[in-house]
């Protein structure tokens, strides 16, 4: 008969020392980065994959965006520190998209094409995607050309 064995459902990447090690290895070249190129010399038998996959999951944790890739004929990575990430957009209402989008084409001269709208209403592409559909079949917009060449303006209200 068999027995019982159990395994942790999330095995840790590396120990507790290693982490602290690499971080404090991140951070120091994160200071120096500002006036220098920065690398990792990899020791003999040491894996650039597995450093690099080691690198990138503190990053994360540490919250440094960077870039690591391998120098081509040496046994070195080259880490490069990223701007930070952009804040993530609040979430607008899907009322408040719509009204946007109504008074942006209320205002409007001309027809205007997808990416204007997006980029004077500030709302995420996904949720134009739903919000269009919706006023078009309510007849509020009108949409005009097909693909790339399609604009929308505000649809003519009878009199």
């Amino acid at each position: 008969m068999g027995k019982l064995r159990t395994e942790p459902i999330h095995k840790r990447i590396m120990s507790e020392h290693e982490y602290q090690r690499i971080s404090h290895v991140l951070h120091t070249a994160f200071k120096a980065a500002k006036d220098n190129n920065i690398y990792w010399d990899l020791e003999e038998g040491e894996r650039a994959s597995a450093v690099r996959k080691s690198f990138l999951y503190v990053a994360k944790k540490e919250n440094l965006n960077i870039s690591i890739r391998r120098v081509r004929g040496e046994h070195s990575l080259a880490i490069h520190f990223l701007e930070t990430k952009a804040k993530p957009t609040l979430r607008i209402a899907a009322e408040e998209s719509r009204r946007r989008i109504i008074k942006l084409l209320a205002q409007a001269r001309k027809p205007l094409k997808k990416s204007q709208i997006i980029r004077e209403t500030q709302i995420a592409a996904s949720t134009w995607n739903l919000r269009i559909k919706e006023l078009v079949n309510a007849g509020v917009v009108e949409r005009h050309g097909d693909r790339r060449d399609t604009t929308y303006t505000l649809a003519k209200s009878p009199l």
